[in-house]
């Protein structure tokens, strides 16, 4: 499956990535079905998804281990409203955790959807009757096209269905090249490759040749093209075994086939490329690395083409199974062919080759060194365009038994270079499905907002998540030590903090132990409520300026420098009139107008920099005329004593008043 189309963020250049320990998703039970069906798709996003055949109550049946958050999930059966067997899984990972998976139920051509990860799948629709031998392509807009075999009319056509917006439509006439053939069948089992722009290139085989053609949506090009050809000095006997990639630009596809050719009198299988360019093939290259009339041969070609068309078509031996790869660079060109195993080899190795990243591939296969070892599943990637393979990576362990891959492996990647191999292991009445994880390191993250100030002793920080396949574990640490992890990407800290400044800071770490670290944040902890003192008379007169003198501070806790309060941030005064006025900082005489008479509350709130509040009330009489003598009073506020991770303030003093004449 091939995913393309404009990267969802900038993507630094990949590394050689880090195997996990390999992951038992189902099994080992005698209810994994070989062949197992097995597929696996990874969107750009990280997400995706694996499916495989596993038998229920006697009859293979369709489930789905679903990527998400960087952790495969325990499957689920997606086909169980359905009577009968199913086969043929194919499976498209959209981002968002959007999975798409055709299969075959009763000789109709079903399809399944997840519109997103947080959603279950939708029951199966019937697409087509007669059908078989799906492939599934899908973009990164999302557009998908599932290619098919189509027998319902007597013959056998190659046919497609097209999916837009949560919605299938059926492609109308069928592409082959005559129509009621053998289009499509067998070894000659359609593919299809969706172009970055939306289109999708189909190639079959039919009549003993190899052909493709363009489909936009529901509608096909007009003419097909035959893309095999005799190399020069041989003839052809048949070409099969049809396989396509494209990158964003459907002006370019790699199709690669085998060809039964006879040179020099001698009949042998072979491996060829050959580039459409437009509505025009460019003519066949070699893909296997042989040449003259040699006593091996090749097959099992397999095409990834990555966003710009740099990727790789993969053959294995016939007699020595060995595996080759060609190098085909920018727009899909062929170049030059290399061996991608470097041990002895004495089973086929079934390689198949994947794209991790707008310009990253691998290839991965199956290792059997005969008696002398166990098999194993080998990986070796490339972190760019171009023939730079890194060495080859073990990604299987011996302890779930026998490599099977002819029954099942696939190989996918997401846009940052993370990749993802899937086999089945096991002996036939004790199969696995199991996948192995290749990591990148995790992106960079940061806190997620400034926490400047806190009026609790132990806050709750918080940071972006970074992207990267999890579990993602988070270390915090204040003033350099310690004090959380989580798997959440939020914590707070296993102690009280003292009030003053602190640093902070948060380590990400994946499962293979690769990190990533925020910058260094600070905040200010300041647990202590500010203290207030309110000087007004009781009585005012209607239409006079009534004066009023606040006087208020913020202290740290006791024992402490005046450095650990973070200071008064803003004194309110509510007149009870509906009329407020904001007291400027420094200042401390304040007065008002109260235009008629009756009794006010008069409110004061002083809060300080962390949060923290403090507020007094009191009343005041407004008159027509004051009394020869007018009462003044206080009302005053305190902060208790407090540790220095905070205090609980005590009630306000009572108010306190004199006579003045």
């Amino acid at each position: 499956m091939l995913v393309t189309a404009a990267a969802l963020a900038p993507v630094a250049t990949a590394q050689q990535p880090v195997p996990g320990a390999p992951q038992v998703l189902d099994g080992p039970s005698s209810d994994i079905a070989r062949p197992s069906g097995l597929g696996l798709s990874v969107a750009r996003d990280g997400s995706g998804g694996v499916v495989y055949l596993k038998q229920v109550n006697g009859a293979p049946h369709v489930f789905v281990s679903a990527l998400v958050a960087g952790s495969f999930q325990p499957p689920v059966e997606i086909d169980a409203s359905l009577s009968g067997a199913s086969s043929q899984p194919v499976i498209a990972a959209g981002n968002g955790g959007l999975l798409l998976v055709g299969f075959i139920n009763g000789g109709v051509l079903y399809a399944a959807e997840r519109a997103n990860q947080g959603v279950p799948f939708a029951a199966p629709i019937a697409l087509a009757g007669g059908a078989s031998n799906p492939a599934i392509s899908i973009t990164n807009f999302p557009k998908a096209y599932i290619a098919f075999t189509d027998a319902a009319g007597g013959g056998s056509d190659v046919r497609t269905a097209y999916w837009d917006n949560g919605k299938w439509a059926l492609e109308g006439p069928a592409l082959n090249a005559t129509p009621s053939d053998d289009a499509g069948t067998g070894s000659g089992a359609p593919a299809v490759a969706a172009a970055g722009d939306g289109i999708a290139i189909v190639v079959w085989g039919e009549n003993g040749h190899v052909y493709s053609r363009r489909v936009w949506g529901t509608n096909p090009s007009i003419v097909d093209e035959q893309a095999d050809a005799p190399p020069a000095g041989c003839t052809e006997a048949s070409a099969d075994e049809p396989s396509v990639g494209a990158g964003g630009d459907s002006s370019y596809a790699s199709v690669a086939f085998r060809e039964n050719v006879t040179c020099g009198g001698q009949q042998q299988s072979r491996v060829f490329t050959d580039r459409l360019q437009a509505s025009i093939y460019d003519g066949i290259s070699n893909a296997d690395g042989l040449s003259g009339a040699p006593a091996d041969g090749a097959q099992d070609p397999q095409v990834a083409v990555g966003e710009y068309g740099a990727g790789w078509v993969t053959s294995e031996r016939t007699v020595s199974d060995d595996v080759f790869a060609q190098l085909l660079n920018q727009n899909a060109a062929p170049n030059g062919v290399l061996e991608v195993d470097t041990l002895p080899i004495s089973a086929p190795p079934d390689p198949v080759p994947a794209t991790a990243g707008l310009t990253s591939t691998f290839i991965a296969w199956q290792q059997e060194p005969g008696t002398s070892a166990p098999s194993e599943i080998r990986v070796r990637y490339a972190p760019a365009a171009g023939n730079d393979l890194g060495s080859e990576m073990v990604v299987s362990t011996p302890a779930e038994g026998p490599i099977d891959a002819a029954d099942g492996i696939a190989a996918a990647g997401d846009v940052y270079g993370e990749a993802a191999v899937a086999w089945l292991q096991g002996t036939a009445g004790s199969s696995a499905v199991v996948v192995d994880q290749m990591y990148q390191g995790p992106g960079p993250f940061k806190a997620s907002s400034p926490l400047k100030y806190s009026k609790t002793a132990q806050p709750s920080f918080t940071w972006t998540v970074p992207h990267g396949w999890g579990p993602m574990k988070y270390t915090l640490t204040v003033d350099g030590t310690a004090l959380a992890q989580t798997y959440a990407p939020s914590a707070a800290p296993s102690v009280p903090l003292p009030n003053g400044r602190h640093t902070w800071q948060v380590l990400a770490s994946n499962p293979v132990g690769q990190q990533s670290v925020t910058k260094v944040a600070s905040v200010f902890i300041d647990t202590v409520p500010p203290r207030v003192k309110v000087r007004l008379a009781k009585l005012a007169r209607a239409g006079s300026k009534f004066s009023t003198s606040v006087t208020y501070s913020d202290p740290p806790p006791p024992g402490l420098p005046r450095s650990a309060a973070s200071g008064v941030a803003k004194v309110l005064i509510r007149w009870g009139d509906g009329k407020s006025s904001r007291l400027k900082l420094g200042t401390h005489d304040i007065s008002h107008v109260y235009r008629r008479t009756g009794r006010y509350r008069i409110t004061v709130t002083v809060t300080d920099k962390a949060g923290n509040v403090t507020r007094l009330s009191t009343t005041v009489k407004v008159e027509r005329m004051l009394p020869k003598h007018v009462s003044l009073h206080t009302v005053s506020s305190k902060a208790p004593p407090s540790n220095p991770a905070g205090g609980v303030p005590a009630p306000a003093k009572k108010a306190r008043s004199r006579r003045v004449r």
